[in-house]
């Protein structure tokens, strides 16, 4: 019989539990930031099982970066709507001899 290899999920465990020592000399809110980093790599067992010519811990900062991206967008895109919002309460609130206002 052939020999039983990790799989990606059980390997990604055993690197968090490698990090413990390291994870509890953190501050508890740095080790909430790497609770989020690990979900993160998490999410992508499926994309790091397939670099199989890479280990794990080489490819979990591309996941976490991934994710960090993905949320940075959602913030900006949020953002966006939020000054388009206050935008339109503005020019509601301004006096309507003010309408060139509305040109930008």
């Amino acid at each position: 019989m052939g020999r039983t290899l990790p799989s990606t999920t059980q390997l990604a465990f055993e690197l968090i539990i490698e990090l413990k020592p390291f994870y509890e000399a953190l501050r508890f809110n740095d080790q909430l930031i790497l609770d989020k980093f690990f979900e993160a790599t998490l999410q992508h067992r499926t994309a790091i099982d397939h670099a199989k010519n890479l280990l794990p811990m080489e490819v979990m900062p591309f996941a976490i970066q991934l994710e960090e991206h993905k949320r940075n967008n959602d913030l900006i895109i949020e953002i966006y709507g939020q000054i388009e919002e206050l935008d339109k309460r503005l020019i509601e609130l301004l006096p309507p001899d003010l309408g060139w206002i509305d040109e930008f």
